[in-house]
């Protein structure tokens, strides 16, 4: 990569490079994927990685990093179908999805932004997200639907 272009230019790159590194490698962490930069020439911070992951819509599935938006139709139509494991009572109101690793944030945001009736909001870690159910037959109800939806592999 060219040390003389512009910081712009120079994410660009390290981005149009992060998204084939993880098509051609199971990549699974921000380390390896700052390795696998470091092997090309590129030098990136876990923090500049990090970002870069963001942006570029990437989430772990099957313990690795892969493109969130048409590359993966099975992410880009239903994060529930395609990270959630399982979901289970938190007492009366609360449900607690079981995701994939790194998969959270997806769900939860899918969630909220597809606004599920009965669900209040969510609160998302990396591979689980609480949901704030307004009632306790919302909250069950809400239990049976994604259940539904999920694959009985899991």
């Amino acid at each position: 990569m060219n040390s003389y272009s512009d910081p712009a230019e120079r994410k660009r790159q390290r981005q149009s490079l992060v998204l084939e590194l993880v098509a051609q490698e199971p990549l699974g962490t921000q380390q390896e994927i700052a390795r696998a930069l470091k092997r090309r020439g590129v030098r990136a911070t876990q923090v500049s990685v990090s970002r870069d992951l963001s942006e570029l819509g990437l989430v772990k599935a099957g313990g690795r990093y892969v493109a969130g938006g048409a590359a993966s139709p099975a992410v880009s139509s239903d994060p529930i179908t395609a990270f959630v494991r399982s979901a289970a009572a938190a007492g009366p109101n609360m449900v607690v999805l079981r995701c994939e690793t790194g998969s959270a944030p997806r769900v939860g945001l899918s969630l909220d932004q597809a606004t599920w009736p009965g669900v209040v909001g969510t609160i998302a870690g990396d591979d689980t997200v609480f949901v704030a159910a307004a009632s306790a037959a919302e909250a069950a109800r809400l239990i049976r639907l994604i259940q539904a939806r999920l694959p009985q592999a899991r």
